[in-house]
């Protein structure tokens, strides 16, 4: 699943903001009329109210002739043009009209309304009327002779200009004034809950134009309307929501049309008439993706150690095995810190990240199946994880690594202010930067300071390792190796069907397979690690490929030139992929590749019951057929085929003098690759290893 949502600040346009409120009915007044007019023109956004023409709402409605000739539209511009209040109750799907003290309920559905309290049938009568309906935007649009509940109200149609005209009685003064439409754009750094304006030194403020939460980087829009006769076209204004701001100034002289607002930290505001304000977007794609069998509920990114005061930037649960990408504002800043609340609460934090630059493009946050939460792709930290294990007999108080001694008064505590009690140890994502040679100092409550002790990694850049601290050493210990230089957030099954061991294995750019030279490449990039793939093996390797296309090469013998390659498109691939080396001759190999995309995978049937079987089948639970006849399985054997999870998601084994099948439900959730094991199965206890499991 991929989703993808937008919280980095935007180049703001004037179509994209046309989404809150109506004009705030003025104030100021001129002579009483007894009637008041209003006219509708079809596939029209304006209106004529009293012979002057305005937007008939934020949203540019426009009347519509529905089936049957019926006039529909949203009615709140209209509604609050002849003086009146609409609302909407979402629960029980009712549009509720107040004017001049009556109040009328429109259902959704319905031809009968209420006004006041009693249910008026508007077909009654020969009355002519449709029935409110939500339209597929999501917009509840009401017949304009709903209008027509309210006392002394009409609506006439007019066939040659397709114009409505509604008269309505004005027990209220009218005025004349123009709608100023204010685009916001919030740059405070916090959301807003609420904001309200009034002209400047009236301390008379509106009430809360914002139709829901402005969020910090977000905009929203709403209208002033400023009486013809206003002493003042200056407004102030103050906002709700960590605490209140206030802005002074908006000067609406000058202003033809809009005027785009530009909220800053300190009750700072940035204001351009008629014209939109571009901000610098600052956004990088942040994949992340969830390798753990936890789903995370809550991720949290801060750029201090502290996530009190921080938002929650997954707009919803991201499920163990799926990614999402999001747009980040890194805000200027390289150094981050994320923390993953899993589905059980528990807290996951990075420590400190750093990105390539505050201005990167893109970069993965990855929590992997030991749940630890790591930066990639476009960062230059989080590549190794270290950790530091106290047998000091005394507290760490603080803990610094260099790659020379000189450097090491510059660098960072890695522990961040906290403190490591003896016994204890603590995980640290850091960017070895390639160096295999660096320096440590540690710091201690009580004994001396460990200075600028030497450390020396066996390999470049390994994925994990151990800092054992004593009062007066530094070692390292239990040191893995790091995937090969190929590199990505893919995981990538490596399936050997064949008579013949594969030594090593490469992945290259698709195309440099052909003319493969062992010389440009170090042993690091052998993705086997140095280890051999043995006949009727498999070894799931992670984090070796991107989705992206490439060959395999495979070598079947010591020699420079002993080698083959299989061409494989992961492009499809979101987590995870399979190769099946399934063919070979003396100096070739072939093969299949799958992703976690395909309705197909590659499933194993591993023999370790310690027994030769017989009549081994895969079957279809659902029809009952054979799927795949293995045959004879001897003892320690692997056998391998190729399923079709969309036609059969639910399987079971069976096999000579094996009293009870053995089911395997929900195929289609283990692409692109598992391993059924045998073992022990006549007590019930044949199980499946996913590719997580075998990694």
């Amino acid at each position: 699943m991929k989703l993808r949502k937008r919280l980095g600040a935007l180049l703001l346009s004037a179509a994209m903001l046309l989404t809150a409120l109506p004009a705030i009915a003025p104030t100021a007044a001129q002579a009483a009329n007894a009637t008041g007019t209003i006219v509708l023109t079809i596939d029209s956004p304006t209106m004529t109210v009293n012979g002057t023409s305005k937007a008939i709402d934020a949203e540019g409605s426009k009347p519509s002739l529905d089936d049957g000739g019926y006039t529909m539209l949203p009615l709140r511009g209209v509604v609050e043009a002849m003086g009146g209040s609409l609302s909407w109750d979402a629960t029980n799907r009712v549009v509720t009209m107040v004017k001049d003290g009556q109040t009328v309920k429109v259902p959704i559905g319905s031809t009968k309304l209420t006004v006041d309290g009693v249910q008026k049938d508007m077909l009654a009568n020969n009355g002519t009327y449709k029935a409110a309906y939500i339209n597929k935007s999501g917009r509840t649009l009401v017949h304009v002779r709903a209008l027509q509940a309210f006392n002394n109200t009409t609506c006439t149609w007019n066939q040659s200009t397709k114009q409505v005209t509604v008269t309505y009685p004005t027990n209220t003064p009218t005025v004349t004034s123009k709608n100023y439409r204010v685009d916001l754009i919030n740059k405070t750094g916090q959301d807003i809950n609420a904001l309200y304006y009034g002209q400047s030194g009236t301390y008379s403020y509106s009430q809360n134009v914002l139709t829901s939460t402005l969020k910090k980087n977000g905009t929203a829009s709403f209208y002033i309307s400023v009486p013809d006769n206003a002493t003042t076209r200056l407004y102030d204004f103050y906002t709700e929501g960590t605490g209140t701001r206030f802005y002074n100034g908006l000067n609406l002289s000058g202003v033809n049309a809009y005027v785009t607002v530009l909220l800053k930290d300190g009750s700072k505001f940035e204001q351009a008439n008629d014209k939109t304000i571009t901000v610098s977007s600052g956004e990088t794609a942040l994949k992340i993706v969830n390798k753990s069998k936890l789903d995370i509920d809550r991720l949290y990114m801060s750029k201090s150690n502290s996530f009190s005061s921080s938002d929650d930037i997954l707009e919803e649960t991201l499920d163990a095995g799926d990614d999402v990408t999001i747009d980040v504002d890194l805000d200027g800043s390289k150094t981050w810190y994320f923390q993953a609340v899993d589905e059980d609460g528990d807290k996951h934090s990075s420590g400190r990240v750093t990105f390539s630059s505050a201005t990167v493009k893109s970069a993965t946050l990855t929590f992997s199946s030991s749940k630890k939460l790591s930066l990639g792709n476009g960062s230059s930290g989080g590549d190794t994880t270290l950790t530091f294990d106290n047998r000091s007999g005394d507290t760490i108080t603080a803990i610094y690594m260099a790659g020379s001694k000189s450097d090491l008064d510059d660098a960072d505590d890695l522990l961040d202010g906290d403190e490591l009690d003896d016994k204890d140890t603590i995980d640290v994502d850091i960017d070895l930067d390639g160096d295999k040679s660096w320096y440590i100092t540690v710091e201690f409550d009580e004994e001396d300071d460990l200075e600028e002790k030497s450390l020396n990694f066996e390999y470049t850049d390994p994925s994990e390792a151990t800092i054992r601290i004593t009062s007066s050493s530094a070692s390292i210990r239990d040191e893995k190796k790091g995937s090969s230089s190929s590199g990505g957030d893919l995981t990538v099954a490596l399936i050997n069907d064949t008579d013949t061991k594969i030594r090593e294995a490469y992945l290259v750019d698709k195309g440099d397979g052909k003319n493969f030279d062992i010389d440009d490449y170090d042993e690091d990039d052998d993705i086997l690690g140095g280890d051999t793939l043995k006949v009727n093996q498999s070894v799931v390797l992670e984090d070796v490929a991107s989705d992206d296309t490439y060959d395999l090469v495979l070598y079947y013998g010591t020699g420079d030139n002993d080698y083959d390659y299989i061409s494989v498109d992961f492009t499809d691939a979101t987590n995870y992929a399979a190769v099946w080396v399934n063919e070979a001759g003396s100096d070739s190999f072939d093969g299949e590749y799958y992703t976690d995309d395909d309705n197909t995978m590659l499933l194993g049937v591993y023999n370790n019951t310690d027994e030769d079987l017989s009549s081994v089948k895969v079957c279809d639970q659902d029809e009952g057929g054979t799927i795949q006849s293995i045959g004879s399985l001897d003892d320690g054997d692997y056998y391998y085929l190729e399923l079709n999870t969309k036609d059969y998601p639910d399987i079971y084994v069976r096999w000579s003098g094996n009293s009870d099948d053995e089911d395997f439900d929900d195929m289609d959730n283990e692409v692109p690759f598992a391993v059924i094991n045998l073992e022990d199965a006549d007590g019930g206890d044949a199980n499946l290893d996913s590719i997580d499991d075998l990694a």
